[in-house]
């Protein structure tokens, strides 16, 4: 392999995990939050597609799509937790993480009824043509992708250091009840943080549409983003981050180094090997118990 060509895959790669870093952040967060893993979450990745779609047949400027999709992700998120997941937030871990995967699927079959199985193609903000720098080609989407994510995971951590939510989040996720006690709003926490996951998710649809076509099956996004989510230690932002770029330079490098088919099966490998060696992730620490 020459170099020039192991740079040009690595940006592929890179490319590839901006996708699935942010689809793990969206899954981290209201898991920091609320303890809730949300394996809807792919789904929201899919509408936020559709939203797109349905966005640019009105000739709106990107901007303007961009800011849509994201309210209306949020509103989503707001929607959902309130109205399905709140009522049973006491419940076992278990039944909320399959009313999670059912809430998923009600998204996914009700795009399926509205939009058919049919793939459709939405355009990238800056063309196709690719951009050439010291020998390599940058597609423009593949750019604006790794940009948004580096925009998004700033925001994110910053929101977390310095917005009063942002506080009031990161106490939460340590302990809920003395967050409580504290004179936190719990629940409003709780909302905010599946607003911005659900946000998030959408924005990560409507990045990766341009690239894989618009269809139903978008949300198996999520299975890359639980894989980079728990590489990174589930409860960790750069975490997330790093284990999404990571899978995806995992992934293309296998591809063309051993096979197409054998790429798919690399990041499941390396799940499993770091759950058994270091089950808390890259970033995470183990838990202390007082004994």
């Amino acid at each position: 392999m020459t170099v020039t060509l192991a740079f040009q895959l690595a940006i592929a790669g890179i490319s590839v995990g901006s996708i699935y870093a942010l689809v793990a952040l969206a899954i981290v967060i209201p898991f920091k939050a609320s303890g809730v893993l949300n394996f809807g979450q792919g789904e929201m990745v899919t509408a936020g597609a559709y939203i797109a779609l349905v966005l640019t047949t009105l000739a709106l400027p990107y901007p303007v799509v961009v800011l849509l999709v994201v309210l209306v992700g949020g509103l989503g998120g707001m929607l959902i937790e309130r109205a399905l997941i709140r009522p049973i937030i006491r419940a076992p871990e278990f039944t909320v993480v399959i009313a999670t995967f059912a809430i998923g699927l009600l998204i996914k079959y009700a795009i399926q009824l509205r939009f058919g199985d049919s793939p459709a193609a939405l355009d990238g903000p800056f063309g196709m043509d690719p951009l050439m720098f010291a020998g390599l080609r940058f597609n423009p989407t593949s750019v604006w992708i790794f940009v948004a994510m580096l925009l998004v995971t700033l925001a994110v951590m910053a929101f977390f250091k310095y917005a009063r939510l942002g506080k009031a989040m990161r106490a939460v996720s340590i302990n809920a009840e003395a967050a409580r006690l504290m004179g936190i709003r719990v629940d409003s926490v709780w909302r905010w943080a599946w607003a911005i996951s659900t946000a998030i998710g959408a924005f990560a649809g409507l990045l990766v549409a341009p690239v894989i076509g618009v269809n139903p099956e978008i949300g198996t996004l999520i299975l890359r983003g639980l894989v980079a989510a728990v590489i990174g230690g589930f409860t960790s932002v750069p975490g997330a981050i790093v284990g999404g770029l990571a899978v995806g330079l995992i992934e293309t490098f296998s591809g063309v180094l051993v096979s197409s088919t054998f790429k798919n099966l690399v990041p499941f490998i390396i799940l499993m090997l770091l759950l058994v060696f270091r089950p808390y992730g890259l970033f995470g620490v183990a838990d202390a118990k007082r004994v």
